[in-house]
């Protein structure tokens, strides 16, 4: 059995790499648009970079530990791909709509009675529903070529042989 490098050499360059991506794919979009203010143009591609760094962090743990037990090659690929642009997506929506109810709380009742927690739930399910139609084409310029190539290598260096255990 061949032993795995030690984790930590390859989640510093993943956690480095994956939220620029999404940052310069978001500054890309943003740049082509021609935004009119700055200071919304530098939320959005902070709001992208937090949620690659998220994405890239469980993309890690689920790639070690699930995807490179398989043992086809296309199927890492397909489960790499998959879960990193999904959780990408995910998790930025997640920031979006904890983002969007922080702003809207101020006109809602405590979270404690019961339409508070109504008024939760929703105004957090039209956020992710916003940011999933209007927010998710911001990565599509630049993060998701880069998630088919780290699918890619990804799948071609399985981080751990599927017959090792999980320590």
């Amino acid at each position: 059995m061949r032993k795995g490098r030690a984790p930590i050499k390859r989640l510093l360059p993943i956690l480095v790499v994956w939220p620029l991506v999404c940052a310069a794919s978001s500054t890309l979009t943003v740049l082509l648009r021609n935004f009119e203010t700055l200071s919304t143009a530098s939320d959005l591609i902070v709001l992208h970079a937090l949620g690659g760094l998220a994405a890239a962090l469980a993309w890690f743990v689920l790639d070690r530990f699930w995807i490179a037990r398989r043992k086809r090659l296309a199927l890492r690929f397909v489960l790499s791909f998959i879960l990193l642009f999904g959780l990408t997506v995910g998790a930025t929506a997640g920031l979006f709509a904890l983002h969007f109810w922080i702003y809207f709380s101020q006109w809602h009742e405590p979270l404690s009675s019961r339409i508070g927690l109504y008024q939760a739930v929703f105004t957090s399910a039209s956020a992710i529903y916003q940011y999933a139609v209007l927010g998710s084409r911001h990565l599509i310029a630049l993060a998701f070529p880069a998630a088919a190539l780290a699918a890619l290598f990804a799948a071609r260096h399985p981080r751990i042989e599927a017959a090792d255990r999980i320590r």
